[in-house]
């Protein structure tokens, strides 16, 4: 079977979860006889890749990023018209490689390349697959969502054969927010990679994009209340648009001392972080999956997610927490740090339980779904 997949990040380019997706599906794929052409930005890392069935191909550049913002950029048209310029290329792209290789279908990730997989569909005559890893109304908090991209994502999943999510999750809310037919939805968790175990250092870690989504003011609140009674310190991991106001937040709650913003962080600083945490918090306000709490278990963390993720529905051996409570939050954060049996107990736990997350698995399902329409 031959697949042109397009996307727009891959490690070592990554802005967030779908770098690390794109490469573990990628690769299981291409152990499985998958031929996979992956079509990207050009970027200015040289991407590593040493799979026969896998190539990675670049078309021409772009500093759109899957989670930028049209109003947060000085020229909004510059925004648009770079979203329609990539698209554009990639479609002439696949196109010629397609006099050639006969793909048997195209399969797409998120909004970014909606409108190239609709026009490779229609002039090439075979299927699109889209898989949704994140929506409009989870990137914007649920919060004053963009029409714009409504619209894009719309007539993305309308127009696709089938659609993957990530979740259960993802998948009500694009049945009730897009009006889309369940039938044509299939549900594929995401994997990991295992990290491995470091020696635990007294530190309580949250690590994601610094944006509403992801809930990291929610974080703070929470740890406010902690140093009431546990003496501890606070990693906040990752940039955003967010830094300055939790800078501040962290500020005015008199916790500045007890609280470390690392700002962004390699791929090695990431793996260090989360091996010698104690506690991992994932308080996000709407998270399709979240694979940063598989990759803390997977480094014998302890994970406190929020209820509106999807990983949540999928993962067992961590505790589960409204984002908005707050004292909820603390507690459990206390408990992790009180009770060696409660902690070593997930941390055990945790790390059996990743290891039926395989990217072997998410490719399994996706080349089911491949059947279905080929």
């Amino acid at each position: 079977m031959k697949v042109a997949m397009i996307g727009w990040e891959y490690p070592p380019f990554k802005a967030g979860g779908l770098a690390t997706h794109c490469l573990g599906l990628t690769s299981s794929l291409a152990d499985k006889n998958i031929l996979v052409d992956f079509y990207m930005p050009k970027t200015k890392h040289r991407v590593y890749n040493n799979k026969g069935n896998l190539r990675i191909i670049e078309v021409g550049e772009t500093e759109i990023y899957p989670y930028d913002r049209p109003d947060e950029k000085d020229l909004s048209g510059a925004f648009f018209e770079s979203v329609y310029k990539y698209n554009n290329l990639v479609v002439q792209k696949v196109s010629r490689k397609h006099d050639i290789v006969k793909y048997d279908l195209i399969h797409v990730h998120d909004w970014l390349t909606m409108k190239a997989g609709i026009a490779l569909k229609e002039k090439l005559g075979i299927p699109l697959i889209v898989s949704i890893h994140s929506t409009e109304y989870d990137r914007s908090g649920w919060l004053y969502p963009n029409q714009w991209f409504i619209d894009i994502e719309r007539e993305g999943m309308e127009k696709a054969d089938l659609i993957i999510t990530v979740s259960h999750f993802t998948k009500r809310t694009i049945v009730e927010k897009y009006g889309i037919n369940p039938d044509k939805i299939r549900v594929i968790h995401n994997a990991v990679y295992p990290l491995g175990e470091g020696e635990k250092k007294n530190l309580v870690l949250f690590l994601g994009r610094l944006t509403i989504q992801k809930g990291a003011e929610f974080f703070l609140k929470a740890a406010k209340k902690v140093l009431e009674y546990e003496n501890t310190k606070f990693v906040v991991a990752g940039t955003g648009d967010m830094f300055h106001r939790l800078v501040d937040t962290a500020v005015h709650l008199g916790i500045a001392n007890n609280v470390i913003f690392t700002g962004r962080l390699t791929d090695e600083e990431v793996r260090h972080i989360y091996q010698i945490a104690s506690v991992y918090v994932m308080p996000s306000v709407s998270e399709p999956f979240g694979i940063t709490a598989l990759e803390a278990a997977s480094a014998g963390t302890p994970t406190i997610v929020s209820k509106t993720a999807g990983v949540a529905e999928a993962f067992k051996n961590c505790l589960k927490v409204d984002f908005w409570d707050v004292d909820e939050m603390a507690n459990k954060i206390i408990s992790l740090l009180r009770y060696d049996a409660l902690r070593n107990t997930l941390a055990k736990e945790g790390k059996r339980e990743i290891m039926l997350f395989t990217w072997d698995r998410v490719a399994d399902k996706t080349i089911e779904v491949y059947r279905e329409v080929v």
